[in-house]
């Protein structure tokens, strides 16, 4: 069955364009529509800055990213800026995303079995990011995401001409990442993946800063129990969030459908 039968809200004139984009990039642009407008929803935007990103699974050459010209809720299927490896933008009269370029570009292409790419500059994230220890093991939240969990020292992307490798060689094959000083990253073989990695890592983040606002001495899981969460959370059982990620769609269907247009 077709994309467009099975989401009738998929719009038509996409439809009739079938001859120019694939059906693969009809689905990248949607779902990551979706996580843009996710971020919105859970409070994890930064103005225009910051950047998710989606590989065009049957396109070697040209992967989706937003242009500094949209708010996040603004941002739809049709108004994402399909991008060349190279920093070549096959839609002109954009603002070029140079950071995002730099940095989403240089994981894709180090990262063949990851499809999507996630940056965020949230408040509790930039916060734990810069603590001497990072992530601590107090939450099942932080669990989750402790057992595939890098980090990589502040660098200005737009300074650092291979800031996307650097990344990428300190990513290793972890799914997620504290960028110290700076925010949050997290990659997904999925869309519902990487939103699954950066909720977590995000809510460990708030719990752990809550946490210490009120004590210096606090009760961490024991390192038995985290090995447990740790499976939990492996990438290793599959692509993570495939069970939440229906539903996600299916309220975004519900409050802001123009996401898919």
């Amino acid at each position: 069955m077709s994309y467009t039968a099975r989401h009738p809200q998929f719009p038509r004139r996409w439809a009739s364009m079938a001859t120019e984009s694939s059906t693969q990039e009809y689905t990248a642009r949607i779902e990551l529509a979706a996580l843009y407008r996710l971020a919105v929803k859970f409070g994890w935007t930064d103005v225009t800055s910051t950047h998710i990103s989606a590989r065009i699974g049957d396109d070697p050459d040209h992967y989706l990213l937003n242009s500094y010209d949209f708010m996040f809720d603004e941002i739809k299927a049709s108004n994402l800026t399909r991008m060349s490896y190279d920093g070549e933008r096959s839609e002109s009269g954009r603002t070029l995303n140079l950071a995002g370029h730099l940095i989403h570009s240089g994981i894709l292409k180090a990262r063949p079995e990851i499809n999507f790419v996630f940056h965020s500059h949230t408040r509790a994230g930039i916060a734990v990011s810069a603590m001497p220890d990072g992530l601590l093991p107090l939450s099942q939240h932080a669990g989750f995401v402790l057992g595939t969990l890098s980090s990589h020292p502040y660098q200005d992307s737009t300074a650092v001409a291979d800031e996307g490798a650097l990344l990428a060689a300190d990513l290793q094959q972890n799914y997620a990442m504290l960028l110290q000083n700076h925010g949050l990253l997290v990659v997904g073989r999925t869309a519902a993946e990487a939103f699954a990695y950066h909720y977590y890592l995000e809510m460990a983040c708030k719990i752990q800063v809550d946490i210490l606002s009120c004590t210096d001495h606090p009760v961490k899981i024991t390192d038995e129990a985290m090995q447990a969460l740790h499976q939990w959370g492996s990438p290793e059982s599959g692509p993570q969030g495939e069970m939440q990620w229906p539903a996600l769609m299916r309220m975004l269907d519900r409050e802001q459908p123009d996401y898919r247009n």
